[in-house]
């Protein structure tokens, strides 16, 4: 690192104060706000949504209470595609007293010797480039971070001066970003918001549009079910559920399973391959959620976890539906488990028998229209976006090796 000193993280943290969670409020009680990782964000932001209220003697509230600048590391969770070791900045003023829980603990900076928000982009990155997945150990299904370890990392230190430099370019670099993320989900809400004024509430259907079961405007069924000695090492890839939510959410496509080529063209020929402009629809898991089949796709899923939606019963616009099945009126009927079961699924049956809202076939490919404007405007963003994030990584690289300072 050329002239700039390597020092260990515990020789820079003046506190490393453990979290706390008390007991339960019993009616009435005050409580203390308590920050879990579940208010944790993957840009290293707190989300205040659903903050929990515990009784913690006021002796440790005392000790114990969040400073602004605070730095909060995750020392238990974790899940297999996100190892455990997460930071979020804290930089609430102490107006409003928040402590921590005991999955995660407080780092608090020597300000003499180091700038905390500079602490934190380092300690960011770490868990960004992967360093924390080989400082855990997993117990009883639950990631531990080995806090000994961690503290005795090597951090880059120049002076002070240059600390708060980098952690300015790099937060004015992180702005932009979340800018950008922010005019995506505005267009995300621009189309729902022209759904509901082209078409109304599915619940209240207030412009009176015709009702058909879901059930009579598809076929609705399932794959062919492929046993495990049918399935090969490559092919055609055989998507299980959580491979065709990565591949909704146009996280890049990957299956660890496939079919051969042969078996593939056997069911299509068979018409048992969905064609383009069928839907899919998560059955179990986070259940509605629905991919459009396009004319490139190119592969086969799991029977029982995924149900198919078959076009030609009646003229619907596939995007119109997808975007009903968003609704929060019309999500509603999917959401509410049947009556006496302990696992909401939403089998053939129940997807059938979802009641839908069904306006002239013509409005709807007006608004398949508007949606693919809008899905072209968001395209370019999200291929800006991709690129800020990726400089960002570089500038991070640059700026903690002293390329930038």
């Amino acid at each position: 690192m050329g002239k700039w000193e390597m020092v260990r993280l515990s020789d820079i943290v003046d506190q490393a104060i453990t979290g706390e969670w008390g007991t339960e409020c019993i009616d009435g009680e005050v409580g203390t706000k308590v920050l879990r990782t579940t208010n944790f964000t993957n840009s290293g932001v707190i989300n205040y949504d659903n903050v929990v209220v515990r009784d913690i003697p006021t002796n440790k509230v005392k000790k114990k209470k969040l400073k602004k600048n605070d730095i909060i590391l995750e020392k238990s969770g974790g899940s297999d595609n996100q190892p455990v070791g997460r930071v979020v900045f804290f930089e609430n003023e102490p107006s409003e007293v928040f402590l921590c829980n005991n999955f995660t603990q407080v780092l608090r900076i020597e300000p003499s010797i180091a700038f905390s928000r500079y602490v934190f982009l380092y300690l960011f990155r770490l868990h960004q480039n992967g360093t924390t997945e080989l400082l855990q150990n997993k117990t009883t299904g639950i990631r531990n971070l080995q806090i000994k370890q961690y503290m005795a990392l090597d951090i880059p230190l120049p002076p002070l001066e240059v600390q708060r430099q980098i952690a300015d370019v790099l937060d004015r670099a992180s702005a932009l970003i979340e800018k950008r993320k922010a005019q995506i989900e505005k267009l995300d809400l621009l189309i729902k918001s022209q759904f509901i004024e082209m078409f109304g509430d599915p619940v209240t259907n207030p412009m009176g549009w015709e009702s058909k079961r879901l059930g009579d405007i598809f076929d609705i069924g399932s794959s062919k079910r492929v046993y495990q000695n049918e399935q090969t090492t490559s092919g055609v890839p055989f998507y299980r559920i959580s491979d065709l939510v990565k591949h909704i959410e146009s996280s890049p496509r990957s299956s660890e399973l496939f079919i051969s080529d042969e078996q593939y063209d056997n069911f299509k020929a068979k018409r048992l391959v969905p064609k383009s402009g069928d839907i899919l629809v998560t059955s179990r898991g986070t259940l509605g959620q629905c991919y459009i089949i396009n004319d490139s796709d190119r592969f086969y899923f799991q029977d029982g976890m995924i149900s198919w939606l078959k076009k030609g019963k009646t003229k619907v616009a596939s995007i119109y539906i997808t975007y009903l099945f968003m609704m929060s009126g019309f999500r509603k009927q999917i959401d509410e488990a049947p009556a006496g079961s302990t696992v909401n699924y939403l089998s053939i049956d129940r997807l059938e028998k979802l009641i839908t809202m069904y306006p002239d076939y013509a409005l709807q490919n007006n608004f398949a229209a508007f949606v693919e404007r809008v899905e072209a405007q968001k395209f370019l963003l999200q291929k800006s976006l991709t690129k800020l994030e990726l400089n960002y990584k570089s500038l991070m690289q640059k700026c903690f090796s002293e390329d930038v300072f």
